[in-house]
């Protein structure tokens, strides 16, 4: 079963390992982990933003943003023109769209590949965002970096295969 997943290399390293040599590897693969939160930290407090990273899931903002582009967000002041993420609810799904309108504290958002503006999104009888419901605003973006995390919530197999992937690849990593 093992030759399946592992080159006949690997497993010999594998058997030859003393439990102290495991111990570092789990450590190393630990470390790997844990370095990977920092970063996604590091970005929170760069962009001054508990979400900095978000993927593009619709085409609404083609052609400046496709399907898969990653986004990175910061919470400012926003003009007409400026790209807003706005969320209603913490549970929903955030929504990037361009601010087409501002009048004093409010703002009227509209998908740049949409036909109309985002009234409909809004909640029953609102009119325009306020303040408080957007959250920040696009600073800059990767294109097509975030295919993989659309892939994962797509193909449910793909994500246990992938972390199960980069875990063997870190454990059985050695330096030659």
């Amino acid at each position: 079963m093992l030759d399946m997943v592992l080159s006949s290399k690997d497993i010999q390293s594998l058997k030859r390992m003393t439990v102290r040599q495991i111990l570092l590897q789990f450590t190393s693969a630990c470390y790997s982990i844990m370095s990977t939160y920092m970063v996604w930290k590091l970005f929170s407090i760069i962009l001054n933003n508990d979400s900095p990273i978000v993927v593009v899931l619709s085409e609404s903002m083609s052609p400046g943003f496709e399907r898969g582009d990653i986004l990175f967000l910061k919470p400012f002041d926003y003009t007409t023109g400026d790209m807003c993420v706005f969320q209603f609810d913490k549970k929903e799904i955030p929504i990037v769209h361009r601010a087409i309108k501002k009048f004093n504290t409010s703002v009227l958002t509209k998908g740049d590949n949409n036909r109309y503006d985002d009234v409909s999104l809004y909640r029953p009888g609102q009119r325009y965002l306020n303040k408080e419901d957007i959250i920040s605003c696009v600073v800059g973006y990767i294109p097509y970096f975030g295919m993989v995390t659309i892939w994962a919530n797509t193909f449910k197999w793909l994500k246990p295969v992938l972390m199960f992937s980069i875990g063997v690849m870190v454990f059985l990593s050695r330096e030659e």
